[in-house]
């Protein structure tokens, strides 16, 4: 079976190094704008080295023809889901730089666009990995699940633990509200205190060394 996931070329890099990144900005009534942004760019040579081969390590190379149609079925997949508005995906190839852009009326509407993907992509099996993203016009809660022990261990194989040595994962909220506190230590408020940024080292969640769980509390507007 051909795994179509363009994030696989990620894994067939061996000195792969990209991030991930969570820009949400939130706004008093619960609603907000959306942005996941995955950048390749420090692996673009590698990337595209890549792109030349059929196959490596036992995985299908995708053309940008079929990781274009990956992408379109995911923004057709998105579009379906009540809430979501003004949904795009920008794609960089020349970069390897891609972003995921959407209006939301309230975090429920991004959790259930998560949940429609993964059952279009997986045959409609149930969601059970726990990633949420909690937000009331009062306070922020950002929630991940601990991997398992199984799970952990295949992350930590040598090659996939040389990928995400390099990987880095940041969340930057932003409101229109002041932040007056934040549970994670190592989240960065900015000095307007209306944005919050915290970068953590992929290989370092994957081994609970460090979290992108979070609880920010606001200020009365």
């Amino acid at each position: 079976m051909i795994r179509t996931s363009f994030f696989i070329i990620i894994l067939l890099s061996l000195s792969s190094c990209f991030e991930i990144v969570e820009d949400v900005t939130f706004k008093n009534d619960g609603s907000g704008i959306f942005k996941l942004i995955v950048n390749l760019s420090q692996s673009k040579n590698e990337i595209n080295s890549l792109m030349k081969l059929d196959s490596s390590s036992g995985y299908n190379i995708p053309t940008e023809r079929e990781i274009n149609a990956y992408l379109d079925q995911a923004l057709k997949t998105l579009k379906t889901t009540e809430g979501l508005t003004n949904i795009s995906i920008n794609r960089d190839f020349k970069n390897w730089v891609f972003e995921v852009k959407t209006n939301f009326k309230n975090t429920e509407n991004l959790e259930k666009g998560l949940i429609n993907l993964h059952s279009h992509y997986s045959g409609g099996e149930p969601f059970t990995f726990r990633n949420k993203l909690k937000y009331n016009g009062k306070s922020v809660e950002r929630e991940v699940q601990t991997l398992d022990e199984k799970t952990r261990k295949e992350l930590n194989k040598p090659t996939e633990k040389k990928i995400f040595a390099k990987a880095k994962y940041t969340t930057i909220y932003r409101f229109e509200s002041t932040i007056e506190k934040s549970s994670n230590t190592r989240a960065k408020v900015s000095p307007t205190k209306k944005a919050i940024m915290l970068q953590s080292n992929v290989l370092n969640i994957i081994n609970g060394k460090e979290t992108i769980q979070n609880q920010i509390i606001l200020n009365e507007p």
